[in-house]
């Protein structure tokens, strides 16, 4: 596809047009599997999910490292003394708003990306257990509440993918209107794709599509803003 006719901000285009969604994917997937997972309560489940939690950890404090780990596996049922030690410890260490399910998903992305090449023997035990289950979640989603749930997901997250990058999009003008080119042709792309699980087609279609209609909000926010 030919810009050069354009006058357009080029990081912000790139930055657009170039996205790869193996971090979403992988959201998506984890998110079937805690809803939708056929062994959510079996040691299996908690040992691959834990890790996965060490995986997409940037921190290399052991400590950190137990308190998360301990929150992940706890009886959620349960308040119990050591329940609010260890919040108190990760929110003194400023982890209190780590998401542990985008650590998850951030370490099943890792796992996947080399799933070719990788030679070690707890990545692939893990990742043989957690695609078969995640391809069980994902078909039992589809069978219970079609593909509209996981469209209606990838438009929130779409959403969001604007909203962490408002910074970057509204310095100037420029850059808003080559965000709305950008995410445009990505909508236009993911509609058009040929030769595609239908899964992934519907995912990519409403992230794009949720990226786009967000920013068509903004815009009418701040023209609203103007009168």
């Amino acid at each position: 596809m030919d810009f050069t006719n354009y006058s357009l901000d080029g990081k912000v285009f790139y930055f657009f047009w170039n996205r790869q969604l193996h971090f979403f994917f992988a959201q998506l997937s984890i998110r079937c599997l805690l809803t939708w997972g056929l062994e959510t309560n079996s040691l299996s489940h908690r040992i691959a999910l834990t890790y996965l939690l060490h995986k997409g950890l940037k921190t290399n404090s052991l400590f950190d490292r137990l308190a998360l780990t301990y929150v992940l596996n706890r009886d959620h049922k349960k308040n119990s003394l050591f329940d609010r030690l260890a919040r108190a410890y990760l929110v003194r260490r400023g982890l209190e708003k780590n998401s542990l399910f985008d650590t998850i998903a951030r370490g099943f992305m890792h796992l996947l990306k080399r799933r070719r090449q990788t030679e070690n023997f707890f990545d692939q035990m893990a990742l043989m257990y957690l695609v078969r289950r995640c391809d069980d979640a994902v078909h039992k989603c589809l069978s219970v509440r079609g593909f509209s749930d996981v469209f209606d997901f990838a438009e929130v997250e779409g959403r969001k993918l604007i909203d962490r990058n408002l910074q970057r999009i509204s310095k100037t003008p420029l850059a808003f209107e080559t965000a709305k080119i950008a995410v445009s042709c990505r909508s236009i792309e993911a509609f058009h794709q040929e030769n595609i699980d239908e899964f992934e087609y519907t995912a990519e279609l409403g992230y794009w599509t949720g990226a786009l209609e967000r920013l068509r909000q903004l815009e009418k926010e701040k023209n609203f803003e103007s009168d």
